[in-house]
C-alpha cells in the first residue's frame, strides 16, 4: 500500500504547452509533485502523459508553460538542466545500447577510470550494486542486447538509481510504463523500489496503465485527457471506475468491477468455442536450445488459448519458433493440415500465420516506412500486378484498414510509427495480420504500454478475430487479462508447458501455481 508523502511541493508544472505540427500534445497543464510521494500520471495513450513526462525530464522544450523544481525554474529542453537538477527519466521504449555490455550501459554518464584507462573492475562492480538490487541473477559482463526485454528494462531502472556522477543521486524519477514487460514476482520488486524511493525524499512520477499499480504503490493520480489537465486525486480516495470514467470520458464498469473483466464483457468475449471446430494451428514437440523443451499444443478455429508464466519461462520464445524466426529449433507446426515446419517466416506468413511480437519497436514495425507499407507489408505481392507494385490499390487497402482499425494518423505515406502513439502503433501491427488469409493470429503482450481505452479496442479485435474463425494464440503477463480473454490457458515454466487450465480452474492462483514450479 502506498506511504504516507511530505505535503511539500518539490516540482511544479505550469501551464505547460506543446504541439507536434498539427496535434497539441500538452494544452496549459499545470501539475505539483510532492516531495517524497509516487505520483502516478495516468490517460490515454496520446493525452500527453510521455510528452508532460519528457518536458520535465528536458527532452522535449514546451512552447509554453515553466518547469520548477525547487523554486528553480528549468530551462526549458535543457536535458543537461534537468539532469544537473537532480530529474531522471526511464523510458518505456528501451533507450540503451545492445552491443555494450550490462556493466557499460549501467556507467555510461560517469564512466569509472584509473588514470586514463577505464577501471572495468569498478565498473562491474557498480553495475551489479545497482541491478542486483532488482535482479540478482542479470550477468553483467553480458551484452545488454542477448537480454530479454524484461531484463533490458530492469537495467534501465537500475541506471537511473545510481548516485555517483557528479549530479549526485536523483530528486525526481519519471517511470514511463517501467513494469510493461517485467513478470509479477520483478513488477512487486520494482513496486517496493518506487515506495523505498518515495520513503527516502525522492519523487516519483509513474506512468502505468496497470490500475493494480496505481492502487498498490501511488500515493497521488494526476489524470491528463487529449492534452489537458482533468484532475488530481489522493488514490486512497478514488476506485478504479472513476479513475477509468476521468481518463476516457465515459463510464465502462459498474462501481467495484475489475477493468479487464469489464473490457473483455464489453467486447464481447463469451468463452465457447465449438467443440467440433476444425483444429487450425498444431505443434508437435516443440524445442529450443536453452528455450523451449517439447512443447505441444493444438488451437482450434475460433479459440482464444492463452499462453501463462513469469518472463523468462519461453512463452515468446516459443512464438518465435512457430512463427519460423528460431533457426534453431526442432518439432513440427501444422497450420489446417498443412506442415509449415523449418520453412522460416515467410512460409508462416504464406500459410496464413501473422504475429504481433512483444516488442513492437525493435521487432514488429519499420520505423523508417510510412504507414500504409507498415500496415501492407505482408500483401504487397498480392496487391502487385505482374511483380510491379500497385499503388492505386495499396493506397486504398491501407486507407480501408487505418478506418477499419481506428488508427489516428495524419498522413498514411508521410506519418512513421514513431509519430504514433503505442496504442496506435499497436493498433497498426494487428492492422498489417488481421487479413482475409489469416487463418492462425500469434499476439505476444498484445496491451503492452498502451491505455484503458485502447485496451477495449484491442480485446474488441481478438474477439473479432476468434469470431472470424481465426485461432488465436495470446501471450499476456497482465493476470486479468489472461483470464478475462482466454478459453483456455497453458502455463509455461522453465521453457515447458506445466499444464493446461480450463473452465473453473483457471484462477490466479493455479496459473501461478504452475508457473512457479521448478
Amino acid at each position: 500500500m502506498a506511504h504516507r508523502a511530505d505535503q511539500t511541493t518539490l516540482l511544479r508544472a505550469t501551464g505547460v504547452s506543446k504541439r507536434f505540427g498539427i496535434t497539441q500534445a500538452l494544452d496549459a497543464v499545470s501539475v505539483e509533485f510532492r516531495r517524497g510521494e509516487v505520483h502516478a500520471l495516468m490517460g490515454e495513450n496520446g493525452a500527453g502523459k510521455s510528452t508532460l513526462g519528457k518536458v520535465i525530464a528536458g527532452l522535449h522544450k514546451q512552447d509554453s508553460g515553466t518547469v520548477e523544481i525547487e523554486g528553480h525554474t528549468l530551462e526549458p529542453g535543457s536535458l543537461d538542466g534537468a539532469f544537473a537538477a537532480g530529474i531522471r527519466i526511464v523510458h518505456q521504449e528501451l533507450a540503451q545500447c545492445p552491443n555494450l555490455s550490462v556493466a557499460e550501459n549501467l556507467c555510461l554518464h560517469a564512466i569509472p577510470k584509473r588514470g586514463l584507462t577505464v577501471d572495468f573492475g569498478a565498473m562491474r562492480e557498480r553495475a551489479a550494486r545497482l541491478v542486483h538490487t532488482i535482479e540478482p541473477s542479470i550477468d553483467v559482463d553480458k551484452p545488454l542486447g542477448r537480454l530479454s526485454p524484461g531484463h533490458r528494462q530492469i537495467c534501465q531502472i537500475a541506471a537511473a538509481l545510481d548516485e555517483e556522477g557528479p549530479h549526485g543521486g536523483a530528486k525526481v524519477i519519471v517511470f514511463d510504463e517501467p513494469t510493461s514487460s517485467l513478470s509479477i514476482h520483478e513488477t512487486d520488486r520494482l513496486l517496493g523500489i518506487a515506495r523505498d524511493l518515495a520513503s527516502s525524499g525522492v519523487t516519483v512520477i509513474y506512468v502505468s496503465h496497470r490500475m493494480s499499480e496505481i492502487f498498490a504503490c501511488c500515493d497521488r493520480v494526476s489524470v491528463l485527457r487529449d492534452g489537458r489537465y482533468v484532475a488530481t486525486s489522493v488514490v486512497a480516495d478514488i476506485d478504479e471506475p472513476t479513475l477509468v470514467e476521468q481518463m476516457i470520458g465515459r463510464r465502462i464498469s459498474t462501481p467495484g468491477a475489475k477493468a479487464a473483466d469489464a473490457l473483455a464483457d464489453a467486447a464481447g468475449i463469451d468463452h465457447h468455442t465449438p467443440e467440433n471446430a476444425p483444429v487450425k494451428l498444431r505443434v508437435r514437440g516443440m524445442s529450443s536450445p536453452g528455450k523451449v523443451r517439447d512443447a505441444s499444443l493444438e488451437v482450434r478455429a475460433g479459440e482464444v488459448l492463452g499462453i501463462g508464466g513469469l518472463v523468462g519461462a519461453g512463452r515468446s520464445e516459443l512464438l518465435d519458433a512457430i512463427f519460423g524466426l528460431d533457426p534453431l529449433a526442432t518439432g513440427s507446426v501444422e497450420v489446417d493440415g498443412v506442415d509449415v515446419s523449418a520453412r522460416g517466416c515467410r512460409d508462416s506468413i504464406g500459410a496464413g500465420v501473422g504475429y504481433v511480437p512483444e516488442d513492437r519497436r525493435m521487432q514488429g514495425l519499420f520505423m523508417n516506412l510510412g504507414i500504409d507499407e507498415n500496415i501492407l507489408a505482408p500483401m504487397m505481392p498480392e496487391l502487385a500486378n505482374a511483380g510491379v507494385r500497385n499503388l492505386t490499390a495499396e493506397q486504398r487497402e491501407a486507407r480501408q484498414r487505418v478506418q477499419r482499425f481506428q488508427i489516428k494518423t495524419a498522413s498514411l505515406k508521410e506519418t512513421t510509427p514513431d509519430e504514433l502513439s503505442g496504442g496506435n502503433q499497436q493498433k497498426l501491427l494487428i492492422a498489417r495480420w488481421m487479413r482475409d488469409t489469416t487463418k492462425v493470429l500469434l499476439l505476444d503482450e498484445p496491451t503492452r504500454g498502451i491505455d484503458v481505452g485502447t485496451k477495449a479496442e484491442v480485446y474488441r479485435l481478438v474477439q473479432e478475430a476468434a469470431a472470424d474463425g481465426l485461432a488465436v494464440l495470446l501471450v499476456s503477463s497482465e493476470m486479468p487479462e489472461l483470464l478475462a480473454l482466454s478459453d483456455r490457458i497453458l502455463v509455461m515454466a522453465g521453457g515447458q508447458i506445466r499444464g493446461e487450465l480450463t473452465g473453473a480452474d483457471m484462477t490466479q492462483v493455479n496459473v501461478m501455481t504452475l508457473a512457479t514450479q521448478e
